[in-house]
């Protein structure tokens, strides 16, 4: 069987997200060796179900689907599936396009990967160099738990690594919100905070909402805030999706098929 990786973004009408996809399927391409499909599920063009049939027309007959995305949630438990002809929330499955069998591997998003909360510990040093910082690992939040377990998980595993005062807090939907996680690490007595968002991509809520409500300049890597009773120094890293490192997560993804 001829093998290929689809590459699943969420998509957005600003650029943001494209950019992160193209650049990650960019660089496991290269890492691999072999070409790598980009998709989106909704949105951006190309769609999941045209690069699919284009996949198969060009001889590829067993398809490794890779979503990402931090979190589980609709779009890769109904949405995505039903675009590869899979069962929803399954694995895989066997499916038919353009008249032809082909088999599809549905892969996890990859926030919950041990790898992750690698990056993010390897970001604190870059973006605050001290062990002794507090920290607030934030996520956009959602009606659903997916996004919340995943930025609980990466918290607490941070504290298991000896970060002793690890919070978490969410953009909309979840509690706690940023604003009480921010209360609570200056009530504990932080003075430098590093603020890790589980973003895919760069947008309206990293560049100006949660600015806003952390105390920093919109568009910056963070500054002196004192929007909580005195002042702290906020150091704000960059969405995950854009670290090159985490090709090596991707990568170990692809080992089970022989890739």
């Amino acid at each position: 069987m001829k093998k290929g990786i689809l590459f699943i973004g969420h998509g957005s009408r600003l650029g943001h997200n494209k950019e992160a996809i193209e650049a990650q399927a960019e660089a496991l391409k290269e890492r691999i060796g072999m070409p790598v499909w980009t998709a989106y599920n909704e949105t951006t063009e190309p769609l999941v179900d045209s690069v699919v049939e284009k996949m198969v027309r060009s001889g590829i007959d067993e398809i490794i689907a890779i979503p990402f995305f931090i979190a589980s949630g609709l779009h890769t438990t109904r949405d995505i599936p039903r675009k590869l002809g899979i069962p929803e929330g399954s694995s895989g499955g066997k499916t038919r396009v353009t008249g032809k069998d082909v088999t599809i591997h549905m892969e996890q998003p990859f926030g919950e990967d041990p790898n992750l909360t690698d990056i993010l510990e390897e970001r604190i040093a870059e973006i605050c160099g001290k062990r002794e910082t507090s920290v607030i690992v934030i996520g956009h939040g959602s009606r659903l738990g997916y996004n919340k377990e995943v930025v609980k998980i990466n918290a607490e595993r941070l504290f298991e690594r000896g970060y002793s005062n690890v919070y978490y807090g969410f953009n909309e939907f979840n509690s706690p919100s940023i604003e009480e996680a921010m209360s609570d690490a200056v009530k504990s007595g932080a003075e430098d905070i590093a603020v890790l968002p589980l973003f895919i991509a760069s947008g309206a809520h990293l560049a100006e909402e949660i600015p806003e409500k952390l105390g920093i300049p919109m568009n910056s890597s963070g500054g002196v805030s004192g929007l909580y009773g005195r002042a702290v120094n906020i150091h704000y890293a960059m969405p995950v999706g854009n670290d090159p490192r985490l090709v090596e997560v991707l990568v170990k993804k692809l080992e089970k098929y022989g890739i």
